[in-house]
């Protein structure tokens, strides 16, 4: 049996472990590094060491990130196991991520603990940047029960830079191909204030011959303080402006030199605790995001003669407050009791008329709804060695009906240096507004259900050489049902409607190493299976899917792998490789439109940085470059959509303290 004709699932699992039986030979004795005392405030109610947690969480530093010149959130999503990123397309075009087989609408979003996700769970990546990001936390499994509705697949959390020690300025300017400019600053420090302000400017032509340029402002802050010394107050602010011209249709055809569209948002929070007693502390969460969205055009219509200038405005807000008391317990424990309060809405209108004449509205759309919920959280702790999670949530929801979700799970020592995980979670997906409301090209679907999961995952961790290297394992198990699918419309008026039509799954499994010597060199790899598959159809389902199909734009064979080196005063050197399996897709370009694969591809990043200046009290200029993409391996996310080729970019880090 040759190499060649062995299958990627038995592959990659041995290429994995023979890397890291290498990288433990090549470390030697070097001392602890490990992440696995890393405190993750997304998994639990409670901030929790990662060694406690009964499920599998990636934690990835923005600093890290950015010294290797990453600069952009899908980017980042790409190194994580189980996570496949599809962006349609060039720089700004809408980008999505399917955690562990699951939909793009199944992972709940946050920013500083404020949810972003449209209703209904649908999110764009294309415009969060890692600016002044100091963070980001992506929980893989259920989290209905910490979160409510979306988080069905996983979380991705998002924290912004706090404020500490002395005031301390990092700034960067970078250009490169298709014209691509760059700029960001931060200043951050601590007084009687922990504050930190940040800004920065992206713009790109984009890959496209024409109507293809993309630009990016972002502003973020925070500042966090103690009023007395048993409470404490952080708030914090992040705003996005984001401008894309797109020159393709639905198809992918490069044909249009006037759409575009525009979007503002901007995410508060505000995270305020106080002692209570001796063994009893709560908390206050106040959330608030706000999305403005605009899409124009002229262009033809299909049937017209003479252009036609169209517009699309959409505002869409959640206002939310939460408030918990946290009780400390014997033996170690930790209890959270607390409830939610939530508001969603949001407001469309279309506009249509002669190209320089003032365009009159033809349509509008309006929905809110509201939520609450009560939840309790029990962390338990046996001699500091074995940890238990039981959890329970109730959403009461004025669009549809209660919905109870719970997690039980535990994180046990199995011998020296190894411990198992496992959970057994419940989560759902709320329908979205234009589901459950009539739109000027559907119907209402007020009886729709909120689509569900029930999941469970079990791992194995296992530390070698005193926790430099690390050989993880996990096995996932997610069973959707109640998929809420399109259903046509019949005369005469020919408008579609919603229903709860079909059941699906993806089983799988992830392997991941790590190596983090307190040398110059770590490194990061993994490797993931899943089988996203439609399981059961309705009797009155009248689509095109069948049982057994595989779910679109979902590779069931994913790897990446990173390795950094750096040296202080000398410069930095990284490379991260990504493969993407093949995986099904649609292709619009027929009618009827039928499922084909995409290939395979792999995709090379390579990153360095030279020090130019160094000072005593730390302050530092060094030249950067960036090559994405080194193999200009042409590939595409969505068919017919080019995704970006080689691209080099150069620039100059300064990071000091004042």
């Amino acid at each position: 049996m040759t190499l060649r004709s062995l299958s990627p699932t038995i592959v990659a699992p041995m290429i994995l472990i023979a890397a890291a039986t290498a990288a433990s030979r090549a470390a030697g004795q070097a001392g602890d590094t490990a992440t696995l005392g890393t405190v993750v405030v997304s998994a639990t109610k409670t901030p929790t060491s990662r060694a406690r947690l009964p499920q599998a969480v990636t934690v990835i530093s923005g600093d890290d990130l950015r010294a290797r010149g990453v600069t952009r959130v899908v980017d980042a999503l790409r190194e994580v196991p189980g996570a496949s990123v599809v962006q349609s397309g060039s720089f700004g075009a809408v980008s999505s991520l399917f955690l562990r087989g699951g939909e793009s609408r199944y992972t709940k979003v946050l920013i500083d603990g404020v949810a972003v996700n449209s209703p209904g769970g649908f999110f764009d990546f294309s415009h969060l940047t890692m600016d002044n990001i100091e963070r980001m936390e992506i929980v893989r499994g259920p989290a209905s029960v910490v979160y409510g509705a979306d988080a069905v697949s996983g979380i991705v959390q998002i924290f912004t830079k706090q404020g500490k020690g002395p005031l301390t300025v990092n700034a960067h300017a970078r250009g490169g191909t298709h014209n691509t400019a760059e700029a960001a600053i931060d200043v951050s420090g601590s007084s009687r204030v922990g504050y930190s302000v940040g800004g920065a400017q992206h713009r790109t032509d984009g890959i496209l011959p024409f109507n293809n340029q993309y630009s990016n402002g972002t502003l973020s802050a925070s500042a966090g303080f103690k009023p007395r010394d048993n409470s404490d107050v952080l708030v914090s602010a992040r705003y996005t402006n984001a401008e894309f011209h797109y020159p393709t249709d639905f198809t992918g055809a490069v044909v249009d030199s006037n759409a575009y569209r525009v979007q503002h948002r901007l995410t508060v929070g505000a995270d305020a605790g106080v002692q209570l007693s001796p063994w009893a502390k709560g908390r206050i969460l106040l959330g608030s995001n706000d999305v403005s969205d605009l899409t124009e055009d002229i262009a033809v219509p299909f049937g017209a003669v003479k252009q036609v200038h169209s517009a699309f405005f959409s505002r869409s807000y959640r206002r939310s407050g939460e408030g918990r008391v946290e009780f400390a317990m014997p033996f170690g424990a930790t209890a959270n009791v607390g409830a939610e309060y939530a508001q969603e809405r949001e407001a469309s209108t279309n506009e249509e008329g002669p190209v320089g004449v003032a365009a009159t509205p033809t349509s509008s759309f309006l929905a809110r709804r509201s939520n609450r919920a009560a939840y309790a959280e029990l962390l338990g702790d046996f001699r500091s060695r074995a940890f238990f999670t039981l959890s329970a949530r109730l959403d009461d929801n004025s669009d549809y009906d209660a919905f109870a979700t719970y997690r039980v799970g535990a994180n046990l020592p199995l011998w020296p240096a190894a411990r198992l995980r496992g959970s057994l979670s419940t989560a759902f997906n709320a329908p979205a507004f234009n589901q459950l409301r009539p739109t000027l090209y559907t119907l209402g679907s007020p009886d729709l259900r909120p689509e569900r999961t029930r999941s469970w995952e079990a791992g194995i961790e296992q530390a070698l050489l005193d926790g430099v290297v690390r050989v993880t394992a996990s096995y996932f198990n997610q069973r959707f049902r109640d998929l809420i699918q399109f259903v046509s419309g019949t005369p005469p008026n020919f408008l579609g409607s919603y229903a709860n039509l079909t059941g699906a799954m993806s089983n799988g499994y992830e392997i991941e190493t790590s190596v983090a010597p307190r040398g110059d060199f770590s490194a990061t790899a993994s490797y993931t299976h899943s089988t996203p598959r439609v399981t059961s159809l309705s009797p009155s389902y009248s689509g095109d899917l069948v049982a057994g199909q595989a779910l679109i734009r979902r590779a069931s064979h994913t790897g990446t792998a990173v390795a950094r080196y750096g040296r202080a005063g000398v410069g930095s050197l990284s490379a991260a490789a990504s493969f993407v399996g093949k995986r099904p897709d649609i292709d619009f370009n027929e009618f009827p439109s039928p499922v084909v694969t995409l290939p395979a591809y792999t995709k090379l990043d390579v990153a360095g940085s030279v020090d130019v200046l160094r000072r005593g009290s730390g302050a530092g200029l060094s030249l950067t470059a960036r090559i994405e993409n080194v193999l200009g391996k042409r590939y595409e996310d969505v068919l017919h959509f080019a995704a970006p080729g080689r691209i080099f970019l150069v620039g100059a880090r300064y990071s000091g303290t004042l």
